[in-house]
């Protein structure tokens, strides 16, 4: 099983503009419903490092809450 790091989260979301659940999970080879993905969303989001911009499920949409290096 692959582990997924917040760097290899933020890593894609520099890449691109914005990433909705299913791209991520596709991205990083995981299923959207996978808990370490959701655990990692989850502590970037309280940490401030990126925000949900709308969407609901799969089709949650999410950006760099900052454009720091």
């Amino acid at each position: 099983m692959n582990s997924i790091s917040p760097d290899s989260v933020l890593k894609l979301f520099r890449q691109n503009a914005f990433l909705d659940l299913r791209k991520l999970a596709f991205q990083l080879g995981v299923d959207t419903a996978n808990s370490m993905l959701a655990a990692v969303i989850g502590n970037l989001q309280r940490n401030g490092k990126i925000r949900r911009i709308g969407g609901k499920g799969r089709h949650t949409l999410f950006v760099l809450a900052t454009f720091e290096g």
